[in-house]
C-alpha cells in the first residue's frame, strides 16, 4: 500500500471513531498544495465535502473565448451602493474582507441584473494570488493566468439572511469575479488595502477598514460572461453564479509584492506564505458560458488581454446575430 493510501485509511478510520466535534477541527485541515490535504483530496476530507470531487459544476474553470455563447437578452448588471467598512482577516487559507453588515452607515455593494433573478449583498472579498505574475487568479483565460483574482462574495438578499446560509443554498451567492494584472500605476483604492498588510502578516491577525469604495475596485466595463458554477474552497458548494468581467484592473508591482508577504501560519511559524491559494481549473461539462459580448459589433468591446478577443461560438447563434 502507498504513503498516501495508507494515510487515506487512517483518515477514514478516524472519521468513524472520532466525535463530531473533534471533526469539526480537523475539516480546517485542507490546503491548496499538492499532497493529501490539497484539492485533489478535498472531497475525502469531510463527508460535507464530496462535491469538492464529484461535483459537475466546480469552479474555477478555464474561460475558452471560442466557447462563449453570445446572449442578447443577457441584462446589463445593476450595481448600487460604493462605500462599506468591515474587517480584513488573514485566515490561513484566504486573504478575506469580512463587511460590516449590521452596524455599518451605508447598505454596503448590492448586485442584481445580468444572469441574477434576486438581489444579493456584496458580504465578503476574497484575494487569490501567488508568486508568479502570470499565475495567480483562479479564472483563466484560454489557459492564461493573471496577477491576482479578487472574488466579491454577495449572498442572496430576498431568499437567505447572510452568507453562510446562502453558500448551501439554491442560488444562494453571487461571485463577482475581477482579475488583476501588474501596471505601472498605483491603484488608489487598493492602496487602502495594501497599506494595513502589515497588520496582518500572520494567520488569526485582523485589523478594521474603514469607508473604502468597493465600487471603484471594479473594472470600468459593462462586459462580462456568466456560468453556474461553485465555491473554489470546501465545501465546493455548486450555489454560486460566477459572473467574470471582461477586463481586468491594474496594480502596481508594490502592491502586489505586499501580498505576497502575507503568511499561511501564525508566528510561531513563519516559513510558510499564503501565496499560491489558487483551486486549480475544474471540467466544464456540459456547461454554458454566457456573455453580453456582441462581438460583431463594429466596434471592439472585449479587452480582457491585449492580444485576445473573445470569439463568439457562431455555431449556437441565430443568423440575424450575425449581421452588424
Amino acid at each position: 500500500m502507498t504513503l498516501t493510501g495508507s494515510v487515506m485509511r487512517v483518515w477514514s478510520l478516524l472519521m468513524v471513531l472520532l466525535p463530531v466535534t473533534e471533526l469539526s477541527l480537523w475539516s480546517e485541515w485542507w490546503t491548496y498544495d499538492d499532497g493529501i490535504s490539497g484539492p485533489s483530496f478535498w472531497g475525502r476530507l469531510n463527508p460535507g465535502w464530496s462535491l469538492c470531487n464529484k461535483g459537475h459544476n466546480q469552479s474555477p474553470i478555464n474561460i475558452k473565448p471560442k466557447l462563449l455563447l453570445f446572449d442578447p437578452y443577457l441584462a446589463p448588471l445593476e450595481i448600487r451602493g460604493d462605500a462599506v467598512s468591515g474587517v480584513l482577516i488573514n485566515q490561513g487559507h484566504a486573504l478575506t474582507l469580512r463587511i460590516d453588515l449590521v452596524t455599518h452607515w451605508s447598505n454596503g455593494l448590492n448586485i442584481t441584473g445580468g444572469p441574477l433573478s434576486y438581489n444579493y449583498r456584496v458580504s465578503e472579498v476574497r484575494f487569490h494570488f501567488s508568486k508568479s505574475d502570470n499565475d495567480g487568479s483562479e479564472h483563466r483565460v484560454d489557459g492564461r493566468g493573471f496577477s491576482a483574482e479578487m472574488q466579491f462574495m454577495a449572498f442572496n438578499s430576498d431568499l437567505y439572511n447572510n452568507l453562510t446560509v446562502a453558500m448551501k443554498s439554491p442560488r444562494g451567492v453571487a461571485c463577482v469575479s475581477v482579475l488583476v494584472k501588474i501596471g505601472n500605476s498605483t491603484h488608489p483604492p487598493f492602496e487602502r488595502i495594501r497599506k494595513v498588510l502589515k497588520d496582518i502578516t500572520f494567520k488569526g491577525e485582523q485589523t478594521s477598514i474603514s469607508y473604502l469604495s468597493l465600487r471603484h475596485l471594479l473594472p470600468s466595463t459593462n462586459h462580462f460572461v456568466t456560468y453556474d458554477g461553485s465555491l473554489t474552497h470546501p465545501g465546493c458548494h455548486e450555489t454560486v453564479t460566477w459572473i467574470v468581467f471582461n477586463k481586468p484592473i491594474y496594480i502596481s508591482r508594490k502592491q502586489i509584492k505586499a501580498l505576497r508577504l502575507i503568511k499561511r501560519d501564525t508566528i510561531h511559524n513563519p516559513g510558510v506564505l499564503m501565496a499560491g491559494n489558487i483551486r486549480p481549473v475544474q471540467p466544464l461539462h456540459r456547461r454554458t458560458i454566457r456573455t453580453n459580448i456582441d462581438v460583431v459589433e463594429r466596434t471592439p468591446v472585449c479587452s480582457m488581454m491585449k492580444d485576445m478577443s473573445y470569439k463568439v461560438n457562431s455555431n449556437f447563434l441565430k443568423p440575424s446575430y450575425l449581421n452588424p
